[in-house]
């Protein structure tokens, strides 16, 4: 019987062990941790005030939250959030993205978290 409560004993402790190798996780699926960072072809604007010079059409309120997994994990940061409200915004045809703001903290499901919203806009000649 305490071979078996042993047997047991170790396997969750092995399962435990091998959680905490676990990567970034986004919403957008990018590993920030393998992966550099290039200038896109396409260059979305992130600003947290607005573009004052150029007509612009509002597409609407968008959001991008990244994560970290694990305590020991650097924070996630404005840069990295700004990578994904970019890749957003390029889906939904947008020239930049205008009263960007930021929240970072901890959730239920991980140990940090960053979070960027703004308005995607796309520019009017």
């Amino acid at each position: 019987m305490k071979t078996k409560i042993h047997r047991y004993g170790f396997v969750t402790l092995m399962v435990l062990m091998m959680a905490g190798c676990a990567p970034y996780r986004t919403n957008s699926s990018i590993l920030f941790d393998s992966i550099k960072i290039d200038v896109p072809k396409t260059v979305v604007i992130i600003t947290r005030g607005t573009i004052g010079h150029r007509k612009y059409k509002e597409i609407g309120e968008i959001e991008a939250k990244v994560k970290k997994s694990m305590p020991y994990h650097p924070d996630p940061t404005e840069e990295q959030a700004n990578v994904v409200l970019s890749e957003k915004a390029k889906k939904l045809g947008a020239d930049a993205v205008i009263y960007v703001t930021y929240e970072s903290g901890t959730s239920y499901t991980s140990w940090g978290v960053i979070k960027a919203r703004g308005i995607a806009v796309k520019f009017v000649e």
